[in-house]
């Protein structure tokens, strides 16, 4: 499979007497909505980090084996390459938000990679997630879950093929999680959006993942159809995830 996202035989440790990732091996396809989850300390989020280079760029430390993005190694090409075909959305929006109106934060990272059309992908990507009617308030005044809708519009406005979310619904409450996972969903099946969730909530992982991954202590446990991961129960149970329950 060129295509897709490939990780081959990938160790990370900020020492070579510890990995936090070990001889980790899977692949995501294109247009696929795959969840990926385990308990805290397991290593979903290093492997998120993984995904656009940032490791190994940005955070280094002993890593080994090959990563690809449609057939590109992550080694080979800096984080800039791969922000325009893998957006990032983190846990925490603040974290990502610092310009003055919804509008300017959303143009900063198009004006980065030098797009054109600014305001027209801009109104776009607000429509796509709801919050056209927010262009010129300033993202500080704005609810969690609201803030988490603009750093989506703001990968969305780059038209990344991939979004990858690092636990999009830790900060919000009940209904706000569901509105971000119907959205989700939408742009998985509407516009072939290839959607990856780092999540700890397996009940929305249950109702939106076609695919899960189990993550524990660095090494990939399951890899298969959501249902098929969460048929283990005891072995789950063992490692501390909760079986999910259907949302209603």
């Amino acid at each position: 499979m060129k295509n897709g996202i490939i990780f081959n035989h990938v160790s990370f440790g900020y020492s070579k007497n510890k990995s936090l990732i070990e001889e980790v091996n899977f692949s995501i396809e294109k247009g696929s909505f795959v969840g990926i989850t385990g308990v805290n300390g397991s290593g979903k989020t290093t492997l998120a980090l993984m995904l656009n280079g940032i490791i190994p760029h940005e955070i280094t430390g002993n890593f080994s084996g090959t990563i690809t993005v449609d057939g590109v190694d992550t080694k080979t090409k800096p984080v800039s390459y791969f922000a325009q075909k893998i957006g990032m959305v983190f846990q925490n929006p603040d974290f990502m938000l610092f310009n003055l109106t919804v509008t300017e934060e959303i143009a900063f990272g198009l004006k980065n990679v030098k797009i054109q059309n600014i305001e027209t992908k801009i109104t776009k990507a607000l429509e796509m997630v709801g919050m056209e009617s927010f262009a010129t308030r300033d993202p500080q005044t704005l609810s969690l879950g609201e803030k988490q809708k603009i750093c989506l519009a703001a990968v969305l406005a780059l038209d990344t093929e991939y979004i990858v979310l690092d636990e999009p619904v830790a900060m919000l409450d009940y209904q706000g999680a569901v509105h971000l996972y119907k959205i989700l969903d939408e742009l998985n099946k509407k516009h072939n959006k290839t959607i990856i969730v780092i999540e700890h909530d397996t009940d929305f992982l249950f109702a939106h993942a076609k695919e899960t991954i189990i993550v524990d202590k660095g090494k990939i446990l399951f890899n298969d159809t959501t249902k098929k991961v969460f048929d283990h129960k005891m072995e789950l149970r063992k490692i501390g995830i909760k079986i999910p329950q259907p949302i209603r």
